[in-house]
């Protein structure tokens, strides 16, 4: 009896000691990554740029960084799926060397790599723009809990920042939401528009009117869009557990649905000019889950084209808005694993963030990179996982 169950612990040994081989070399796969600069740039070879790897199943991350020419080696990766975002902020000195114009900006790049046996090299082409003008502050987009633990999504809104020294104009001004699913059902579709890299895909479109010089943004200053613009904490129609003041004095405008049966609120606040409604109801509801948020000008955006979703059968159609005149572009998903939601173009949102949930009274705020003067110049690396995070309450002009 002793020799059969010295047979069998052996025969464990060495099947173990075959299994445990296994994951090592499973373990070691090698992965080539290399990062090179937009085409038009003077130079291809994007040295020194910082990848951050995550593992789409696990979540587990891997921080490396690519040698002078841009490539990498990374060790230790498991078969699987992975998202890898690079960043790296351009110096004046090297941006004039690229583009002959001595201002540092970022530079970023995302690509989903599958990890296997049969791996070959993969290349990230990094996409950066110059700093923009005008930018998200604050987005409030959960909604609150009323005293009796209902649902109130009344007081939602997006404060517009003016980070430049000079006087900007809010005249023409665009805001809207992407379609797209926010993530926090994993098995829904996926954005179909999610490979486009030129243009961002609207759902609801609002502007500021003017005639160009009538609405002024100082510099350091900020002008508050509110969904209603009430005080939401006193006003009877409003929600006493509610966060927000968004009335007159301190919203600069509203949105506006006209209805037979007056159901939208029709508040003091002045009314945003309606573009484009493409699933507006009664109000214009942004996801309490996470939206896409964008903020454009256009000089004929009465004209941009629409386009049904590719790969749904719904007739839907959205705006289609060339990167080039997004000012800033904010990715809210529903929680840290949701990247596949993605629906904003990298080279205008690299990344995304979150809040913790719904009607949780929470608000994502851009961070501030250092103060000018006694101005708060705002973080704008272009990509919403690092320039923002997760505030509560929201403080409207903190």
């Amino acid at each position: 009896m002793k020799s059969i169950h010295l047979l069998y612990i052996i025969a464990g040994i060495v099947l173990l000691a075959g299994c445990r081989k296994g994951y090592q070399e499973l373990q070691q796969l090698p992965t080539v990554i290399k990062t090179v600069y937009p085409a038009h740039f003077l130079k291809q070879e994007a040295g020194n740029v910082d990848l951050t790897i995550i593992n789409i199943n696990t979540g587990q991350e891997f921080k490396i960084q690519t040698d002078a020419l841009g490539r990498v080696n990374v060790p230790g990766l498991i078969n699987g799926e992975y998202n890898v975002h690079g960043f790296k902020m351009i110096s004046p000195e090297e941006a004039f060397e690229l583009t002959k114009v001595a201002d540092a900006f970022p530079v970023n790049g995302t690509a989903r790599i599958i990890v296997n046996a049969e791996n070959g090299e993969t290349v990230i082409r990094m996409i950066g723009s110059n700093a923009k003008p005008l930018l998200f502050k604050e987005i409030y987009y959960t909604g609150s809990r009323t005293p009796s633990n209902g649902t109130y999504f009344s007081d939602q809104y997006y404060e517009i920042y003016n980070n430049t020294d000079s006087v900007m104009y809010a005249d023409g001004l665009c805001i809207g939401n992407t379609g797209g699913a926010p993530g926090n059902t994993p098995t829904a579709r996926t954005w179909g528009f999610r490979d486009e890299t030129g243009y961002v895909y609207m759902q609801n479109v609002w502007m500021i009117p003017g005639s160009g010089h009538d609405h002024p943004i100082p510099p350091g200053t900020s002008i508050i869009i509110a969904q209603d613009g009430i005080d939401h904490k006193t006003d009877p129609l409003g929600n006493p557990a509610s966060p927000v003041n968004l009335g007159l004095g301190i919203a600069n405008w509203e949105s506006y649905v006209p209805r037979a049966d007056n159901r939208d609120l029709d508040s003091d606040v002045p009314n945003l000019q309606s573009v484009y409604l493409g699933s507006v109801g009664f109000d214009w509801l942004t996801s309490v889950f996470g939206p896409g948020m964008v903020i454009f000008r256009h000089k004929d955006v009465a004209n941009l084209p629409l386009f049904t979703e590719p790969g749904s059968t719904s007739t839907a159609q959205f705006m289609q808005v060339p990167v080039d005149s997004v000012f800033d572009a904010v990715d809210c998903l529903a929680n840290p694993t949701a990247i596949n939601f993605k629906r904003i173009p990298a080279s205008i949102d690299a990344g995304f963030n979150n809040c913790t949930g719904t009607y949780t009274g929470e608000a994502l705020r851009r961070k501030v990179a250092r103060v000018e003067n006694g101005r708060r110049v705002l973080q704008d690396l272009n990509n919403s996982t690092v320039d923002f995070e997760m505030v509560k309450p929201p403080v409207v002009r903190w």
